[in-house]
């Protein structure tokens, strides 16, 4: 759980999380079209609120760990694309 907890600080740091309404489909951040729980595959943004994911991790910490990880590094590796 103590990964879990980490991993929540980091990516809240990240501004990883961004609740949308059921009418959005494209990411507020990137503008890529999000899948189907409102996650953005392009830049790791997470659709739902964080307390949603730590209720989650109390029932599935290793589901939850995997998401916060493949946002993280999404993240990190998401550079925008030039403007030309």
């Amino acid at each position: 759980m103590a990964d879990v907890a980490a991993l929540m600080a980091e990516a809240k740091s990240l501004d990883l999380f961004h609740p949308h309404g059921a009418f959005e489909v494209h990411c507020v951040h990137c503008h890529a079209r999000l899948d189907g729980n409102g996650d953005c595959a392009t830049c790791g943004l997470i659709g739902r609120p964080a307390l949603e994911l730590e209720r989650r991790a109390s029932a599935d910490p290793d589901r939850v760990e995997k998401l916060l990880k493949g946002a993280i590094a999404k993240r990190r590796a998401y550079t925008p694309a030039a403007k030309g």
